[in-house]
């Protein structure tokens, strides 16, 4: 497939584009809710509403990619059970402005990730909650596709391209996915990456556990599975997607300090801003500072190059840290104060990185 990484003007700045994000999240959730009580009823999806909203979410996404990188990433207490679709959903058309997909592309990606789980709900529950799937339960259990695929099928206004990407999005590079065993270029390359994006917010949010993993974990065995489970091109170009250090990854620089990835730098994703919240000592800041690494290797270059600076100063990110062991940093917290700026946001964010 033809990829351009220069198909859309560099994104507007995450903090322009927050407030409509935010709302048109909230919209989706709340879509997503109708959906899933539809489908259970038995009643029509209302496809022109889910249609609408993610060509809203796929504009957003093209004006700036980090605002909703932030809603995928960080997990409020406000947390369905649907919202996987929804996260999945964000990082796949993330990963098609990466790549340069057209906007109808776009859009089916959009769709089909969001609605790829419908057929769930006619999978008995106690099949979907089990941690680990005798064979009978696990065959069970993978009829969700054609289920969904039915179940979208059965709408007139449908896009059968959408429902192509649901029908083949558990299929696997080497042939071992289902439900028909397809494997290389037999699956449709929508559909291959909406298995990339399923795979990797699933292993960041492990069912039943309360907080995210470090995307370093996920996209390790994301990698290990490159050329494997998935096509390896694709693999690669959704790791510099969303980057090593998705927006919204707590942190540890090299000089001990703690804090929260607020923005990628797009063109070195290995020098994103971050808000530091810790200093070295793993003591709260009386004040949150942002630093962009960025800048700050620049200035450091400037530095070395005139002998007023050893290159082992340039700070650096040392590692991701697992959401939780710093109990004291509230990535939320973070996000509204970065995002939102003014209105009290950074008082009450020390306030509550004070608690």
């Amino acid at each position: 497939m033809a990829i351009s990484h220069k198909a859309y003007p560099p994104p507007q700045p995450a903090r322009r584009e927050a407030s409509n994000a935010r709302k048109l999240h909230g919209q989706i959730l709340q879509g997503m809710g109708q959906v899933m009580g539809l489908v259970a009823s038995n009643r029509p999806l209302p496809v022109q509403q889910v249609n609408r909203v993610v060509e809203d979410l796929v504009d957003s996404v093209l004006r700036s990619p980090d605002a909703f990188a932030w809603l995928a990433r960080v997990r409020d207490k406000d947390e369905h059970t649907y919202s996987h679709s929804v996260r999945a959903s964000i990082w796949a058309v993330l990963f098609g402005r990466h790549i340069g997909l057209g906007r109808r592309e776009l859009l089916q990606l959009g769709v089909a990730t969001l609605l790829k789980d419908v057929g769930k709900l006619a999978i008995p529950a106690e099949v979907l909650q089990m941690k680990q799937r005798d064979p009978r339960s696990e065959l069970e259990y993978r009829k969700f596709v054609l289920h969904s695929a039915n179940m979208l099928a059965a709408d007139v206004q449908m896009d059968p391209q959408v429902i192509n990407i649901v029908r083949c999005h558990r299929e696997r590079h080497d042939g071992s996915g289902y439900p028909k065993g397809l494997r290389g270029d037999k699956i449709p390359v929508l559909a291959r990456m909406c298995g990339i994006v399923t795979f990797y917010d699933e292993a960041t949010n492990p069912r039943g556990v309360s907080e995210p993993i470090a995307p370093s974990r996920a996209v390790a065995g994301l990698y290990d599975l490159r050329g494997i489970a998935y096509q390896e091109q694709l693999v690669v170009e959704f790791i510099q997607a969303i980057g090593l250090y998705p927006t919204g990854t707590q942190v540890e620089l090299s000089n001990g300090e703690v804090g929260v990835v607020v923005e990628q730098t797009y063109d070195r994703r290995l020098r994103p801003k971050v808000m530091i919240v810790l200093d070295e000592n793993k003591r709260q800041l009386n004040k949150p500072r942002l630093l962009d690494l960025a800048e700050t290797e620049d200035r450091a270059k400037k530095l070395i190059e005139r002998g007023k600076m050893r290159a082992q100063a340039q700070v650096s990110i040392l590692r991701d840290i697992e959401p939780g062991a710093y109990p004291q940093v509230d990535t939320a917290a973070v996000r509204d104060t970065y995002l939102f700026k003014g209105n009290g946001q950074l008082s009450r964010l020390i306030s509550r990185l004070a608690k």
